[in-house]
């Protein structure tokens, strides 16, 4: 296999978008660059995370202090939105 290293990815030029699927029923945050979405984190209703990395995105290279980071903040920001999900009287709760 050949690699081609490439320029590291600045993640301050990340967005970050919230999705959430019926079928599993999922919760999570896609990361993307110019649109082009490179993870896919997603989290189930037992709290199970998991990570897509998009072979579609091209060759692309973080840092790993930075895909750490980004990482980071898809796994706090999934926590909390599953927290009001397993509130009291929320469509999760029986996931508690």
């Amino acid at each position: 296999m050949i690699t081609f290293r490439s320029n590291l990815i600045d993640p301050n030029l990340l967005t970050y978008t919230f999705t959430s699927a019926n079928d599993p029923d999922i919760i999570g945050v896609e990361v993307a660059l110019d649109g082009s979405v490179l993870i896919d984190c997603a989290m189930d209703q037992m709290g199970q995370t998991s990570v897509l990395l998009d072979q579609d995105g091209g060759q692309l290279e973080f840092a790993l202090a930075d895909l750490r980071q980004v990482l980071d903040k898809c796994e706090c920001d999934l926590v909390r939105w599953r927290e009001r999900l397993i509130a009291d009287g929320e469509i999760w709760e029986e996931f508690k």
